[in-house]
């Protein structure tokens, strides 16, 4: 029988630069959905995700990410660990965690060194 203090976890996290995540959230972002950080202390980032009904209203969410400063990273650009904490005000019945999929499940971006545009590794090669 395995017990509490014999459970195992191998995992890898991702931890991005604030703004590598800000430019996750510009790249997520549509005409309807919209992604933006919200707030930033010392040791969380806020991201808020809204979603307008067809009436026009409001239901943002806010998703609470832990952040730290790396040794290259300045106070103004900690890392950032995207492990979920918590979701503030989720609209979706305790499910609100599912809309900032498209955050977090971003494809790695690099700025060009051509335009300085956020992009893919990909689209960087491809121009």
């Amino acid at each position: 029988m395995i017990t509490a203090q014999e459970i195992q976890m191998d995992t890898k996290t991702r931890v991005v630069a604030l703004s590598n995540l800000k430019a996750m959230c510009k790249q997520a972002s549509g005409m309807c959905h919209r992604y933006w950080v919200e707030k930033v202390s010392k040791h969380r980032v806020y991201v808020t995700y809204s979603n307008p009904d067809e009436y026009g209203h409001e239901s943002p969410m806010t998703l609470v990410l832990p952040c730290y400063p790396g040794a290259w990273a300045s106070a103004e650009n900690p890392y950032v660990v995207l492990d979920i904490l918590r979701v503030l005000h989720d609209t979706h019945d305790g499910e609100g965690w599912q809309a900032f999929g498209p955050v977090l499940d971003s494809p790695v971006l690099w700025r060009s060194p051509n335009s300085g545009e956020w992009q893919t590794e990909e689209d960087i090669k491809k121009a």
